[in-house]
């Protein structure tokens, strides 16, 4: 029930008119296979000059073309968009409601996914009773929550007879309670029981509270995402963190491993009610081993080619507290970096880029490439790669996401790699897909994590490891698992036999340095709060022991 207007439009050379051969217009698989005058294209563009006026002529005629019809058919729309809420109403079942407990492992991601979708208009009630937020099916709303909290399944859309159906280009999983990590539970409740549901108050949010607030030093358990908010905070402040290596009891309650002790804390009721965290105070030292958390100097490489992970990425960082910099190429390849930074984070960008400079053109794509100022073209280079490696040897941890694992399993002598690699859009697929993948417990970069986690898949990418010889110690972190009937959780996948066992994550100790591959887009457009902890894990093992 929801009426929406996308236009999208071709862009000019920043500003710069360009001149387009008609031969130079093609269709895609976006709905428009060829280049022709048809149903949902009456108008092609000739081709010839296109300027910044074209652009903004074609703006103006949709926006008055939008509003003309709303003007004269405003009656029939919004009769219209009124029957549409009701048979939204209708399809939902009375007494039937999306149930989002507020305690479960991560207090501070259930409240935001019921934030969401307040803030889009739908109708969310609370319990006081058993502590949950309820979203009715009976709404006008009630399509769109489905889409949201449902999981997908690509149509097999078939443009003429026989096996083939048409690949999705882009996305084809969005589900909110998996990318989340959050438990969401469709019930039926008696009318008896809705009576007690109510709108929602500021005190149904997570509040936090802090247990023994007069003790000596204070813990947290390692399941919220919130947790390096914590950390970023009291190092800032000063104060002091470590994690705890084994589970252990105090106060008659179990702390797992990766639990967070922090000492020397300013405000530690204000931390717990900003961050929504439940926290409590120890008067002894758990008597376990802990790894003492050091200060953060951390970097992420920012390519001359534009990289939208990167300042995704960079933006995740920043919502969390980490202090980040920016590590150009000139710096990557002039630096010293173990003297500037404990932890270096490279974007998912390909191997190609990083070190050269350019992208690398599919198989049959034109080679050309514009070429930037000289100040701002070109890779890393040999320069740089040498340097990434004295980096790492001389005790520094380097973190690689998606497609940057194929830098280092190529320039590094690691014993992984990517089996994938090679694989053709025939052979495997999964343009967006959210996949079933294992999580190894006790281990620093997987601390607080489930057993098992929906991984945003989109790239070809799936590790082999063998057996490193006895300088090098290697960590699966996460793998797919035995049988491919059981990998796709949400969207669609060709070849999902390819992922079989293999390992999705992997944390290498070679010597003194650390590297760790994310081969699965642990932050994906900052929306898969369900995997942040093991980047930020990651980060965090990094400067371990560093102070």
């Amino acid at each position: 029930n929801i009426v929406g207007l996308l236009t999208e439009v071709a862009s000019t050379r920043m500003g710069t008119p360009v001149e387009i051969s008609p031969g130079e217009l093609s269709g895609s698989t976006k709905g428009l296979v060829e280049y022709r005058q048809q149903a949902n294209f009456p108008n092609p563009w000739p081709g010839g000059i296109w300027r910044v006026r074209d652009i903004m002529d074609y703006e103006r005629t949709a926006s008055d073309a939008l509003l003309e019809a709303c003007t004269k058919h405003r009656e029939d729309i919004l009769s219209g968009i009124a029957m549409m809420a009701m048979d939204a109403v209708k399809l939902g079942a009375p007494g039937e409601y999306y149930r989002i407990a507020a305690e479960q492992r991560d207090p501070a991601s259930a409240a935001h996914l019921a934030s969401l979708m307040q803030e889009n208009g739908v109708e969310v009630l609370y319990s006081a009773s058993d502590k949950a937020y309820y979203i009715p099916t009976a709404q006008p709303y009630g399509r769109f929550v489905k889409e949201m909290l449902s999981v997908q399944r690509y149509p097999k859309v078939k443009l003429v007879a026989g096996p083939n159906i048409v690949p999705p280009y882009d996305m084809t999983a969005w589900s909110l309670p998996l990318i989340m990590g959050v438990s969401v539970e469709k019930v039926k409740i008696s009318k008896d029981k809705q009576t007690g549901l109510r709108g929602l108050k500021d005190s149904d949010w997570p509040q936090g509270e802090v247990t023994d607030a007069g003790a000596s030093r204070y813990i947290v358990t390692h399941e919220s995402n919130s947790v390096s908010k914590l950390i970023n905070t009291v190092l800032a402040q000063k104060g002091s963190v470590s994690v705890t290596g084994a589970s252990f009891k105090a106060g008659g309650r179990e702390f797992p491993s990766g639990s967070v002790v922090v000492e020397n804390v300013k405000d530690i009721k204000g931390l717990a009610t900003k961050y929504s965290l439940d926290i409590t105070g120890l008067n002894e030292k758990p008597n376990v081993k802990m790894d003492k958390g050091g200060e953060i100097k951390l970097g992420m490489y920012k390519p001359w080619v534009a990289s939208m992970d990167e300042g995704w990425t960079r933006w995740v960082l920043e919502q969390y507290g980490f202090p980040l910099r920016s590590i150009s190429t000139k710096d990557m390849k002039e630096q010293k970096l173990s003297s500037e930074y404990d932890v270096i984070v490279i974007p998912d960008v390909s191997k190609e880029v990083l070190v050269e400079g350019k992208r690398k053109p599919e198989e049959g794509d034109m080679k050309y490439f514009v070429d930037f100022p000289p100040e701002y073209s070109g890779g890393i280079g040999k320069d740089g790669v040498k340097n990434l490696k004295d980096f790492v040897e001389r005790g520094g941890t380097l973190i690689a996401l998606a497609s940057a694992c194929d830098f280092v399993t190529d320039e590094f002598n690691v014993p992984v790699v990517n089996v994938l690699a090679r694989a053709k859009s025939d052979e495997f697929n999964c343009p967006g897909s959210l996949l079933r993948i294992n999580i190894a417990p006790n281990h620093p970069v997987t601390y607080g994590m489930p057993g098992e986690v929906p991984g945003f898949v989109n790239q070809r990418i799936a590790f082999q490891t063998t057996p490193p010889a006895s300088e090098m110690t290697r960590s699966v972190l996460a793998w797919y698992p035995n049988e491919s009937e059981d990998i796709l959780m949400s969207g669609w996948i060709l070849g999902a036999e390819k992922l079989q066992r293999r390992a999705a994550a992997v944390a290498l100790l070679n010597g003194k340095g650390k590297i760790v591959l994310f081969g699965f887009r642990v932050q994906h457009r900052a929306q898969t709060e369900g995997t942040f902890k093991l980047l930020f894990n990651a980060i965090h093992w990094g400067a371990m022991g560093k102070n």
